[in-house]
């Protein structure tokens, strides 16, 4: 079912957070409760560092594209649109050459900009957002300006994305030897959850006071 309303949004929000949370709950009770000199407690440690990942990518990637059909099922103008939002038609609409620097390739987006802004908007919700499985922090900052979010409040965990998060998935992904005890397991747990949530909230906020429209002059 397509996501037309806030209350749609939220729902499908609500649930992929749910889940996740529930999951990465469950790995953690099953950590404390093997004993530390075991070798399953650092197979269950490797373990989580690869689900927190995958959760954190997943929830991204899925959070993202719901929020991008949400505005695509609002059926806008471009002119109407978010300049961050506006990119993305244009590109979805404006088809370019690869690796062209022709001044005719480029007219196509003035065309666009003069001819094309009363349209309605087209907005790639399915492929705009992309990971290619390594989702560092420069790779979110893209993200959310994409969507038109503030980053603000990833920046003091930009450490942790890239070198705890990202580094250690791949560190166990490439086969390496590492342990991950219960504590740190927990403290990797509560931060990705409250990224999560953050995300949650700010495009909830967003659809609520109508953020990916354009500001009025």
């Amino acid at each position: 079912m397509s996501i037309r309303t806030i209350d749609d949004l939220s729902d499908k929000l609500a649930r992929e957070l749910i889940w996740r949370k529930k999951e990465l709950s469950d790995l953690k009770y099953y950590i404390d409760l093997t004993p530390p000199d075991s070798t399953r407690r650092k197979v269950l440690g490797r373990c989580g560092v690869a689900i927190l990942y995958a959760h954190w990518e997943g929830f991204v990637k899925l959070a993202g594209r719901y929020f991008l059909e949400f505005i695509a099922m609002q059926r806008l103008r471009n002119e109407e649109l978010h300049p961050n939002l506006l990119t993305l038609s244009m590109r979805k609409q404006v088809n370019f050459a690869p690796n062209t620097f022709k001044a005719s390739a480029f007219g196509k987006i003035t065309n666009f900009f003069l001819s094309q802004m009363p349209g309605r908007a087209t907005i790639p919700y399915k492929t705009a957002i992309e990971t290619s499985s390594n989702l560092s922090s420069a790779v979110l900052r893209e993200i959310t300006w994409c969507l038109g979010l503030d980053y603000t409040p990833y920046e003091t965990r930009e450490k942790f994305i890239d070198s705890r998060l990202l580094g250690r998935r791949n560190f166990v992904a490439h086969g390496e030897v590492m342990d991950i005890d219960p504590g740190e397991y927990d403290e990797m747990r509560t931060g990705v959850i409250a990224m999560m949530t953050n995300l949650k909230t700010q495009i909830e906020n967003s659809a609520v006071l109508k953020t990916y429209v354009k500001p009025s002059l």
